[in-house]
């Protein structure tokens, strides 16, 4: 045990009790917890089935695969709702990244290890990112929430993980304020993202030939994800993967 967890105890992203140790939610919390299960190994739709659903076979997105270890749902909601909007003046709650980290670094752990990849999810190429993204606030909400949860994510997942992992890379803007999602079909939710996200200037060397894994805290169509891919490639990727916290019914 660490000094900052003598001192800051980690508790619960969702309800705010003593964790007990676990990573992200207490004991309670963590009961609905529900794992991804089944789906496309591609778009991360869920499936009766991990195969490849009809629409990635008739039009295959940008982004070489997208992962998430949960649905979204239950107490693991909850907390997320809490990181984003929980704190004073609907602004969010940064130090919820931390646990919630924690929950997603197993995930990335996964990913950052092919032969364990192949293992566990057949069908992943070999090589692991050469740079881990953010999905970008645009600035007016960066200021209203106090910080990207995306980044917070990834940071506390990385940190977790220790010096092996890829560099965090804040490449991409998001240029265009764009309306709410929710609501939102998925022909609207393409629409309201379309050329949304660039990456800057300054960094396209960074992007050139690399792979990069794209990371946010919640995939609902992967609009986002594929205007996100898409700015990435135009700027030189080699490769977009995608990794969210949990996957939301489309």
């Amino acid at each position: 045990m660490g000094l900052l967890d003598l001192f800051l105890p980690e508790r619960c992203a969702a309800c705010d009790a003593l964790s007990g140790g676990a990573p992200g939610l207490c004991t309670s919390c963590a009961l609905s917890l529900y794992p991804l299960g089944a789906a496309c190994p591609v778009c991360g739709e869920p499936g009766e089935r991990a195969e490849r659903c009809r629409r990635c076979a008739a039009t295959p997105p940008p982004f070489y695969r997208l992962d998430a270890p949960y649905r979204y749902g239950g107490e693991l909601a909850t907390a997320l709702c809490r990181l984003k909007y929980g704190g004073a003046q609907s602004a969010g709650r940064f130090e919820l990244a931390r646990p919630l980290g924690a929950l997603l670094a197993p995930a990335l752990a996964v990913l950052l290890t092919p032969a364990l990849g192949v293992l566990l999810t057949p069908g992943l190429a070999a090589g692991k990112p050469d740079l881990l993204v953010p999905v970008p606030l645009h600035p007016a909400r960066l200021r209203a929430r106090g910080f990207s949860q995306a980044h917070a994510l990834c940071a506390a997942a990385r940190a977790t993980l220790g010096a092996h992992a890829p560099p965090l890379a804040a490449v991409l803007e998001r240029h265009r304020a764009t309306s709410a999602q929710a609501g939102l079909n998925r022909a609207g939710r393409a629409r309201n993202v379309n050329g949304a996200f660039a990456v800057a200037p300054r960094a396209v060397p960074r992007i050139a030939g690399r792979a990069v894994l794209l990371i946010d805290d919640v995939v609902t169509t992967g609009a986002t994800a594929a205007a996100c891919a898409t700015a990435l490639l135009a700027a030189g990727a080699a490769r977009v993967s995608v990794l969210a916290l949990a996957r939301a019914e489309a």
